[in-house]
């Protein structure tokens, strides 16, 4: 069964003594008379700190801070109240217990990626406007030596893609039209390096090679000749494709699944944070998606990255996610998250599962259910 959440994002020792103040009547002592000398006492950083804090609370309100209680005062002159050492002694331990617990507990990480209550409308303000996202909010969060596969579902024209192109700051979808898009905590203002994507379509280079395809990007990151080729070598390895035999061949000498091996390897050669597929198995025979299900599970665990995953397939969703957001038909809002079981096993054999074809079923009804509501109020209007 699928554990079902709501709405996404409804993701010392001993304290010392208060420092010695200073004698606000001092100046005023008869110059003849030669103080003793005696050696500076040491004070610890935290407790001149507190004492500091506390003489300039007492000077914004008014008051005079309290004498030293090691030195007399002339006979003449007359004590001048203030507050009692006591009243520092909170400030200072609460102080000293704030770092101690920030030495302990180090902030969390910002999440990778953050949709603050987002909507994108096309041609806004125009007779033909489109809203194709409304109010869509949620949060993944860091997850370190590890990160997080999260899919999106739902129909035709939903905004699944859309929402990949927001946090890629690809236009004409950046920038939202209301709400913001933040990745690790920073509102996406374009492109980065710190994100690739991998299209449905095969957009490899027509007029360069496997390995002049998988070193371009290395290429404009200014990495030497030697190292790219010997990391394009290897990505092409990691992908199920030879070396020997591949990396001079051409896009069009390729199949279908080998080009997006290819498209892979590019995107995945440069260690992305956040990874971006849309669709990037649509086109594949069953036997091959399969396979490239597997090759992707693989290389995710060895990236530690987060991915979101863009699809039609309810199998491909439930087996490759650690959690699936269903949208809405158009415009399109999350509806309901979903975690589903990790991949464990090889595809072919997770998806013969009673409980992983049970979890496809139920999410199937819930889509299907909806495209049938789209399809009654399009007949409708």
């Amino acid at each position: 069964m699928i554990d079902e959440d709501k709405k996404p994002d409804e993701l010392g020792g001993e304290t010392a003594g208060p420092a010695p103040e200073a004698d606000p009547d001092a100046s005023k002592q008869d110059p003849a008379a030669k103080p003793a000398v005696q050696e500076p006492p040491k004070l610890d950083p935290a407790a001149a700190a507190a004492a500091l804090a506390a003489f300039e609370d007492a000077q914004e309100k008014g008051e005079e801070p309290a004498p030293k209680q090691n030195k007399k005062p002339e006979p003449q002159q007359k004590k001048k109240p203030g507050p009692e050492k006591k009243k520092a002694e909170p400030e200072k331990g609460k102080a000293q217990e704030k770092k101690a617990q920030e030495k302990k507990e180090p902030a969390a990480p910002p999440p990778v990626v953050r949709f603050d209550h987002v909507t994108k409308t096309y041609n806004a303000g125009r007779h033909n406007a489109f809203t194709a996202l409304k109010d869509i909010h949620f949060t993944v969060e860091d997850l370190p030596d590890k990160g997080e596969f999260i899919c999106l579902l739902g129909p035709s024209g939903c905004g699944k893609s859309t929402i990949l192109r927001l946090i890629a700051g690809l236009e004409p979808q950046h920038p939202p039209t209301e709400g913001t898009v933040e990745i690790f905590g920073k509102q996406v203002e374009g492109p980065g390096a710190d994100r690739g994507m991998v299209f449905q379509s095969y957009t490899s280079f027509d007029n360069r090679t496997v390995l002049r395809n998988l070193v371009f990007g290395l290429e404009c990151q200014g990495v030497g000749r030697q190292e790219r080729e010997e990391l394009a070598r290897e990505w092409i390895d990691k992908v199920g494709l030879s070396v020997k035999h591949d990396a001079d061949k051409y896009p069009h000498q390729l199949s279908g699944g080998m080009q997006q091996r290819v498209a892979i390897a590019r995107t995945l050669i440069l260690h992305p944070k956040i990874i971006l597929m849309d669709e990037p198995f649509g086109a594949l025979d069953p036997v091959t998606r399969v396979q490239m299900q597997d090759l992707l599970v693989s290389l995710w665990r060895d990236q530690e990255g987060t991915v979101f995953f863009v699809t039609h397939s309810i199998a491909e969703a439930v087996y490759l996610g650690d959690r699936c957001y269903l949208l809405s038909s158009s415009p399109g809002t999350i509806l309901r998250e979903v975690n589903v079981p990790p991949p464990d096993r090889p595809a072919i054999e997770m998806q013969k599962d009673a409980e992983f074809q049970e979890v496809v079923y139920e999410l199937s009804e819930v889509i299907h259910r909806m495209e049938r509501e789209q399809e009654e109020r399009a007949k409708a209007s």
